[in-house]
Formats: C-alpha cells, sequence, structure tokens
C-alpha cells in the first residue's frame, strides 16, 4: 500500500502523522489508506459509555468549515446493527447524495466492537461523476463529529485537523525520469504531478477531469497565450512501451478534433507528438515538426504512475487547428506497443470545460481619456465655442433682433 505524503507536526487540536490523525476534544481518531481509485478510511473512536443510538462523522472539504464538503456518517445501535451514509453538506444540512442508496459511493463498511473501542471501517470511491462530489487525491481537512439519537448539528462535538493534509496516493518506489528522444526537451527529475491545490507550493490547476475508466487524470493551468496540461496514467502491467493520449473537440466526437500523443518507448525514451484527426485518422500538423503548436515537454514516471506535461499554443495559424481558449470536450485514450488503435480504452467527457482565460486587470479602454482631459485641448474647445457664439451675436445684432439678442446674451454669457 502506498504512503501519503504528510507533514509531520504537533499541533494543538491533534497529532498528525503519517497516514492518521488523532482528535483529543472527541476521543477518536481517523486513519486512512489511498490507492489510485478508492480510499479506505477507518474511524476508531475510545468508548466512554454505551453505543446505544450513536452516529459519528467523517468529512472532507477543502475550507476549515462544513458547508461545501461530504461526509460519511455511521449510524450504530449497541454493533448490533449500522449503515454507513455517504452525504454532501448544503451549508449546516446534510443531504444524502443519493435517497435510494444512501451508501452511494461507499464500497465495502463495517463496524467492529473491540472493548474499549468502535470501529467503523469503509471505502470511498475517488472520483465519480456527481454533482457536489469532492474527488479524494487532493489536499483537504479532514474533520469529524458525533452525537447520540437522530442525526443533528453536532453543537461543540466536532473537530477539524489545522490544516490540509495529503491524500494523494505516492507511490513507495523511488522517482525515475524517462530520459527525453531528440524530439522534446530534457525531462525533469522532479515530478510535477503532485499536487491540484491552488496553494501548493508545486503545480496548480484551474481545472482537472478524470476518466475512471482509463484511470487518467489531465489538469490544465490556463494563460492568456498557451495552457499547461498535465496528463497523469496508472500504468497498466503490460505498459513497457505503448502510448496515452488527450484529444480537445468542440462536438462530443474524435473527427475533427485534435489530440496530444504522449509515446513511451520501452522506459528509456519518449515523443510527444501533436495531430488533428481526419476521420479517425491521426495525422501530424507538420511532419517536420512533429510537435508543432507544443512546447516544454516531459513525461515524469513515479512507480506504476506515468505523467505527461506539455504547453499548448492557444491558437495558431490552421484551420484544422482547434483552439484551446474556448469550451471544448476533452478525450483520452492509451494503448500498449506502437501508436494505434486504442480499441475500447477511450473516454470522453460528457460536458464541455471551459478553456478561456480571465485576466484580472482592468480592460483596456477604446482609446486613451487622458487625451480629452489635457489642459491645452480644452482651451482651444474652449475658444472655438466662444468664436462661435461671437459670430451667432453678430448675426443676431445684424437682424437688429434685440430682445433674442439680450435674451442671448444674459443666458451664454462666456
Amino acid at each position: 500500500m502506498s504512503k501519503l505524503v504528510i507533514l509531520l507536526c504537533v499541533l494543538a487540536c491533534g497529532k498528525i502523522n503519517a497516514e492518521s490523525y488523532t482528535f483529543p476534544k472527541l476521543n477518536l481518531s481517523v486513519t486512512w489508506k489511498a490507492t489510485q481509485n478508492t480510499t479506505l478510511f477507518s474511524l476508531i473512536y475510545n468508548k466512554t459509555g454505551s453505543l446505544q443510538n450513536r452516529w459519528f462523522a467523517v468529512g472532507l472539504n477543502n475550507q476549515e468549515e462544513m458547508n461545501g464538503g461530504n461526509a460519511f456518517i455511521c449510524f450504530v445501535n449497541n454493533s448490533t446493527s449500522y449503515w454507513v451514509g455517504h452525504y454532501h453538506l448544503d451549508g449546516n444540512t446534510p443531504k444524502l447524495f443519493d435517497d435510494s442508496n444512501p451508501n452511494f459511493g461507499i464500497k465495502e463498511s463495517s463496524v467492529t466492537d473491540l472493548g474499549s473501542q468502535f470501529k467503523c471501517t469503509f471505502e470511498r470511491e475517488n472520483f465519480l461523476t456527481k454533482d457536489r462530489y469532492l474527488n479524494s487525491l487532493q489536499d483537504l481537512y479532514i474533520l469529524t463529529a458525533l452525537g447520540t439519537g437522530e442525526l443533528k448539528y453536532h453543537g461543540n462535538n466536532r473537530a477539524h485537523t489545522s490544516q490540509t493534509v495529503s491524500l494523494k496516493q505516492v507511490p513507495e518506489t523511488s522517482t525515475t525520469s524517462i530520459a527525453p528522444s531528440t524530439t522534446t526537451t530534457t525531462a525533469s527529475s522532479t515530478s510535477t504531478l503532485k499536487s491540484t491545490s491552488k496553494t501548493d507550493a508545486g503545480f496548480s490547476s484551474d481545472g482537472w477531469h478524470y476518466f475512471p475508466n482509463l484511470n487518467m487524470v489531465v489538469y490544465w493551468l490556463l494563460d492568456e497565450k498557451k495552457t499547461k496540461f498535465i496528463v497523469e496514467i496508472d500504468k497498466p502491467s503490460n505498459f513497457e512501451k505503448g502510448w496515452f493520449a488527450i484529444g480537445l473537440n468542440t462536438e462530443p466526437k474524435m473527427p475533427d478534433g485534435n489530440g496530444v500523443v504522449c509515446v513511451i518507448n520501452n522506459n528509456s525514451d519518449y515523443s510527444i507528438h501533436n495531430y488533428h484527426f481526419d476521420g479517425y485518422t491521426p495525422k501530424y500538423f507538420s511532419e517536420d515538426y512533429k510537435n508543432w503548436g507544443l512546447s516544454e515537454a516531459s513525461v515524469v514516471q513515479e512507480g506504476t504512475l506515468l505523467g505527461c506535461s506539455f504547453y499548448r499554443e492557444n491558437v495558431m495559424n490552421s484551420s484544422r487547428y482547434i483552439r484551446t481558449n474556448q469550451e471544448v470536450y476533452l478525450l483520452a485514450s492509451f494503448g500498449t506497443g506502437s501508436f494505434g488503435f486504442h480499441g475500447i480504452n477511450k473516454a470522453l467527457t460528457e460536458k464541455m470545460y471551459s478553456l478561456v482565460y480571465k485576466t484580472t486587470d482592468d480592460p483596456e479602454l477604446p482609446f486613451d481619456w487622458s487625451d480629452i482631459l489635457n489642459i491645452e485641448m480644452l482651451e482651444n474647445v474652449r475658444k472655438m465655442v466662444n468664436q462661435f457664439i461671437d459670430q451667432m451675436i453678430n448675426y443676431l445684432k445684424a437682424l437688429n433682433l434685440q430682445n433674442i439678442f439680450n435674451n442671448f446674451t444674459n443666458n451664454f454669457n462666456f
């Protein structure tokens, strides 16, 4: 089982150690074990009384509060009967993800009476396509609470970690960089595959999507002129030579789309190519420059995890180039051996993602307003207006319309 990268420190509300956190205030602890697809959680409560009609909760959130988080609640009656519900937290109100299937997203669960302790264990899916479902493989706060009787507000019977903890799986094997081929830049020995957190000192992303049938994740970081992509895949056991790819299209299909393919050759060298799809046939944008439109490409291997990162220009001079800075569907696929047909190893997002970069700078004005605020220019305008008025006065005098003239000069006296 892989170990998590977690900072070790002593804190006021608990003590963090590898894959566990203790909450002295509630007399309980939470442990976790992450794999690529699921995370196994255990809540251990040091009993101080009867388990008659009790509930215990473990929550995940990217902030130190309930609202917006997810929670798994163990309901117990003297250890003879129990069930585990999976909730999203709407304010302080827990709501089941699926009323007809209360343990939605939980594969296995159990409750054990250990004499002086009570243990509730459940295995949670890391990624599911469900509104408000938090993916587990990121930096999150862990929340806990407990209560007696029906599920209701816990009051002061609550606690949370004093900082986020990384729940992402990190393989036990040492990091191995894959040497680059001559068609790409040098591969980095430092992994860029560790975080989707905005606050992490490493890579931060504006968005991500997980393809569960491929065990593949794609992250993207937006910019005005080009977009950075990082693609991770849990390498199949027979994957010594192979490829994996992501694609973009404005329609939910492969034909007429674009694809970037990372080709791995015997774990010793790699190349990254940019294609447009003519029907189902990938064709290079440029036979001479197969990575045309791409830059700063690299591949990193960490145990069974393969990662490919690259920058893709948002706009290029080709009618077949799918602009990055728009809403697009994402495609993904992989294969073993030489690059070819993917078969069933393919996936497509159900919705479009906006990859439009939004600047926080003030918008440009259509012209320089300082020009019309120029003192010299204002003086010239004043002179022109006075000249016009003088001409009108002379005209009225010539007509000998004294009353009109007097009224005009009284109202328009500069």
